[in-house]
């Protein structure tokens, strides 16, 4: 008994209602709605990360400074046209015939090269899309690696 003469009512506060079988089950069901949260995270991210695009292989080094590359491609902006330059031949990315014609002469010289790397030397103004287009069309071309390159800033000046 407590000084004031009246005992307190221990109540079972939220768990004075329903079965007592059921009480264990209702406190673990804050944890289980975490694990069934988590578990359907995992299902849905790995149908959320999955994208069609192109594998590069790229090398640890890079390309060193005075490498010798036989297979080297300008990219340049244009008018509303993305242009290549390969071998002194100009090819319009626009164009699927000019592409086709692109695909052709790049398979030709890389079963001729013994290094199946493509360079690529894009201007800053080439959009990513162009570039994912140049890369198709090496991989498909059989060039087994695709560097895409930039002038460094001392050189440039």
């Amino acid at each position: 008994m407590s000084p004031w003469g009246w005992t307190p009512e221990r109540t079972a506060g939220i768990w004075r209602h329903g079965a007592g079988w059921l009480r264990p089950f209702a406190a673990a069901a804050p944890w289980l709605t975490l694990l069934f949260l988590l578990l359907m995270m995992h299902f849905v991210s790995g149908t959320l990360t999955s994208a069609k695009g192109t594998l590069f292989s790229l090398p640890a080094d890079g390309l060193a400074e005075g490498e010798a590359t036989g297979l080297v491609a300008l990219a340049i902006p244009h008018a509303h046209e993305t242009l290549v330059f390969f071998d002194d031949s100009r090819y319009v990315l626009d164009d699927a015939a000019s592409v086709r014609a692109f695909g052709e002469h790049l398979s030709e010289r890389v079963a001729r090269s013994p290094s199946k790397t493509l360079l690529v030397l894009a201007d800053r103004r080439i959009h990513g899309g162009d570039l994912m287009d140049i890369a198709a069309v090496a991989k498909r071309g059989g060039a087994s690696k695709v560097l895409f390159a930039q002038k460094r800033a001392e050189a440039a000046e």
